[in-house]
């Protein structure tokens, strides 16, 4: 008699897939993630700074890649992180970024 062999399912890892996004939808997308993460009273403009402007400090930078990826499936790289000055740069990035589920 052979011995029986069991296979164990795997979970599928949980992913977030990545929606296409034209340049508006991107830009409205991390408009609602700034204003809901840093709290503000007005909607982000495309030439706003991050720290300067918005008060972002490096808590919040976390807190916003990490809603970023929530949202919109897409994660932006640590690297590219310290180039991220304004709105406008985020939402270049985001547009550019690989899905999660890539």
């Amino acid at each position: 008699m052979r011995p029986r062999r069991c296979r164990i399912p795997q979970p599928d890892p949980p992913t977030t897939p990545r929606r296409a996004l034209d340049h508006a939808q991107a830009l409205a997308a991390v408009q609602d993630v700034l204003r809901d993460v840093l709290n503000l009273d007005r909607v982000p403009q495309p030439d706003d700074r991050l720290v300067e402007d918005l008060g972002a400090e490096s808590v919040d930078v976390i807190s916003l890649l990490f809603e970023f990826e929530e949202r919109l499936g897409r994660r932006i790289p640590d690297a590219d992180v310290a180039a991220l000055h304004t709105v406008g740069d985020i939402v270049d990035r985001i547009l550019i970024a690989p899905g999660t589920g890539a």
